[in-house]
């Protein structure tokens, strides 16, 4: 079996924490400590030339890996010392390795409550919502537990990150065997699906800096990020590492370098959900259900909470490429009543804030998602204008998804038509409350939208579309009435 304890740190009481363990627990901490390494194994021996390991034992080669990386991830002495932002990183770290141990965990007892994983779709994704689930109802107690784990390694200067993860799992076994599965947590998870045929995927941002997070706004100025000083040292602290079950990865915005790290450059803290390999060559999606990827989003947003939502990125596959109707400027503004930023500013005017603050330069854009099923291109629409927002109830998600995906079955869009953004952006200066007729229509060509994925009954889309003229007539009250 393979099995890794770092030297230098034989003779530390973790020594004794680890040899506790049993054979199946330290396979479980070294699975979870080498992350996507463990999943993309040979690539990586064959970036770091290890071709005579090629026909060695799989044992030898993971402790290989593991050997590499514990000697990678290590906090830097300089990065240590910088005690402001220290003890915040930490808890990220510590965080994502509970919850990435939870996963493991709590996969043994998948047939206790828990739906199948969708075809097509992220395999581990109703594993990680459980997981989610878990963690978030066991929250006061978890942070207790890593609050004295945090104080420990401080104390002690202990930098390396496989003593967290080791403290990690430990905390995360004892807490389970008092706990075991979350079943309120799972009955959470049936009762907020309801079915789908047209895969989703979504990608979330997060700053404490709002739109001024990227390069052009930001540079040398970082330390108005408060508390991770604008993830600045989001690879200094191994988060990619750590975050990679959720998709983890910074958005710094310096496009020639998208996925790659550039030093003392900060960003948004993105989960891309869900991102298999760390190139970004292959995507898979999470779900089917709006209903499931409302609650899986809900829950992700709980689980930091020291970082601020930002936006929301939704994608939604291109099922039905004969979809003609060419959308109404009024579908858009629909749109942004469902998910734009609408806030009142100093001079007291509404006004919606991604277009005024030249967030957004599209809408929807066309995307071309390389499967890790069957290695094929799908076509899929990106929603791009969303505001993630913490005060929008799982209910409220689902309504919002479900008007996504009616729109995409129905509309026209990405690459394959011009979108109105001047006049929408005109419109977002100085907003008006639409006509009743032009919500309806809208809410028509998404129930249409839905009704081909022949999966939802007619009481159900009624339901559903009730639920979307009243999101959508609340946001329009709030709005100013013009002749």
């Amino acid at each position: 079996m393979a099995f890794f304890f770092p030297e230098h740190a034989r003779k530390s009481k973790y020594a004794q924490m680890y040899a506790e363990l049993s054979a199946v627990e330290r396979i479980i901490l070294l699975r979870e400590f080498i992350g996507v390494t463990y999943r993309n194994r040979f690539r990586f021996f064959k970036r770091h030339d290890y071709y005579a390991y090629y026909a060695a034992p799989f044992r030898h080669n993971i402790r290989v890996a593991a050997k590499r990386k514990e000697k990678r991830l290590r906090i830097a002495r300089h990065v240590w010392t910088k005690k402001n932002i220290l003890p915040a990183y930490l808890r990220l770290i510590y965080r994502h390795y509970v919850l990435g141990f939870a996963v493991q965990l709590l996969r043994k007892h998948h047939k206790e409550g828990l739906p199948p994983p969708e075809s097509g779709c992220y395999p581990n994704a109703v594993y990680v919502l459980d997981a989610l689930q878990w963690f978030l109802a066991h929250e006061t107690q978890i942070n207790q537990r890593i609050e004295a784990c945090m104080q420990e390694v401080m104390a002690e200067g202990h930098r390396s990150l496989y003593i967290y993860c080791l403290q990690s799992l430990v905390l995360t076994l004892q807490i389970l065997e008092q706990s075991g599965p979350r079943i309120a947590g799972r009955r959470n998870i049936k009762d907020s699906s309801i079915g789908g045929r047209v895969t989703l995927g979504a990608e979330l941002e997060f700053s404490n800096a709002g739109h001024k997070a990227s390069f052009n706004h930001i540079f040398c100025r970082h330390t108005r990020g408060k508390t991770f000083h604008n993830f600045i040292y989001f690879h200094h602290f191994h988060l990619d590492h750590v975050t990679w079950r959720l998709g983890g990865y910074l958005d710094h915005h310096v496009r020639l370098r998208r996925f790659l790290p550039v030093p003392w450059i900060g960003g948004f803290f993105e989960y891309a959900l869900v991102r298999m390999d760390y190139p970004r060559h292959y995507s898979m999606p999470l779900t089917c259900d709006p209903g499931f990827l409302a609650l899986y989003i809900s829950s992700v947003m709980r689980f930091l909470p020291e970082i601020k939502p930002h936006s929301l990125h939704v994608n939604v596959e291109v099922l039905w490429p004969e979809a003609t109707e060419v959308p109404d400027l009024s579908d858009y503004k629909c749109l942004l009543l469902l998910g734009g930023d609408f806030q009142v500013d100093e001079d007291g005017r509404i006004r919606e804030q991604r277009l005024c603050q030249h967030e957004l330069m599209k809408m929807v854009r066309r995307r071309n998602h390389l499967s890790l099923f069957d290695n094929l291109r799908h076509s899929v629409n990106e929603y791009a204008f969303l505001r993630l927002r913490s005060d929008y109830t799982v209910d409220e998600w689902t309504s919002i998804f479900l008007a996504l995906k009616g729109f995409n079955a129905v509309c026209l869009g990405g690459d394959e038509i011009t979108e109105p953004i001047d006049e929408l952006a005109l419109w977002a200066r100085r907003p008006a409350a639409l006509p009743l007729a032009q919500i309806e229509a809208f809410i028509k060509r998404v129930r249409h939208g839905l009704e081909l994925e022949q999966v939802y009954t007619d009481a159900a889309l009624s339901q559903y579309m009730e639920d979307l003229g009243r999101i959508l007539g609340q946001q329009n009250q709030r709005l100013p009435v013009r002749v």
